[in-house]
């Protein structure tokens, strides 16, 4: 059997995928010149259990054992190489913790191993053991998954308990519609003038720039910045837009870093900021 991707592979959904058997092509053989199953390496593994084992050694930072994985597939075949490269990206996006830089490593492996290096075996695979061992070097965590699964079911369970009166549901979403009513806890902040009920409350620039534009970790040049083009919406310096001045504990609420227990909370000061010209 040859190596030809249209030999063997991976479905979408990673099952194995039996190759036609009216095929007519060079028999391969593995590594005790035995032909080689469609379902086995090189080496006479399994190919769906050396996959598996390459991601789960991703996810416990095991970097021998997923250079090991990724190099007896890429050396078993096109088709095993190109379902490899598949799942290292997929690894990147389940296994490892949002935001890290291992993705565009192995991308970029990724493209010198079929651009540059495509008539070249050997480096083919150090690009991807090199790709293996970026992944099971980088934070682990599978957060997004478990994300993409929690969520799915909430809304699941929240649509029966709607349908259903004796179903309680087990959670509730994050967000709710209470929450984002015009006073809620998202929803004061949300519903701004960039949204059509916040325009209709008649929520306009100031509601945005003392609420809506404030962030967790602005830095110090940028929120003296921030704090300046407050202070030139005052009537007398507005070059930009007709505006009404700020009072000092708005800009200071503007300005200052959203709190790490409760980041939508809004508070002013005992004094009066003017805050019920927001309000609906």
């Amino acid at each position: 059997m040859s190596d030809s991707n249209d030999q063997y592979r991976f479905g979408e959904d990673g099952e194995l995928e039996e190759p036609d058997d009216d095929q007519d092509d060079e028999v391969q053989t593995n590594d005790f010149d035995e032909e080689m199953p469609w379902y086995e390496t090189k080496g006479g593994y399994r190919r769906d259990v050396i996959s598996s084992l390459f991601q789960k050694a991703v996810r416990r930072s095991d970097d021998e054992v997923a250079a090991f994985a990724a190099w007896e597939l890429v050396r078993s075949g096109e088709g095993y190489e190109t379902h490899y490269w598949n799942r290292v990206v997929l690894a990147c996006i389940e296994d490892l913790v949002a935001g890290n830089e291992a993705i565009e490593h192995v991308l970029r492996y990724e493209e010198l191993a079929k651009n540059r290096y495509e008539d070249n075996g050997w480096v083919r695979r150090l690009c991807a053991i090199a790709a293996a061992m970026v992944c099971a070097r980088a934070r682990s965590g599978r957060e997004v998954t478990h994300a993409n699964g929690y969520f799915s079911n909430t809304m699941v369970d929240r649509a029966r308990a709607h349908q259903d009166d004796g179903h309680e549901p087990l959670y509730e979403p994050p967000v709710t519609n209470e929450e984002l009513e015009a006073d809620g806890k998202y929803g004061f902040v949300a519903k701004d003038k960039h949204t059509y009920p916040g325009s209709g409350m008649g929520r306009g620039w100031s509601h945005f720039r003392v609420h809506g534009a404030r962030c967790s970790g602005e830095t110090e040049l940028g929120r003296r910045w921030w704090r300046r083009v407050l202070e030139y919406d005052n009537p007398d310096y507005a070059y930009r837009e007709p505006e009404e001045a700020f009072s000092e504990a708005e800009i200071e609420h503007a300005v200052e870093p959203t709190s790490e227990d409760d980041p939508w909370r809004c508070e002013f000061g005992d004094e009066d900021t003017g805050l019920e010209e927001f309000e609906e």
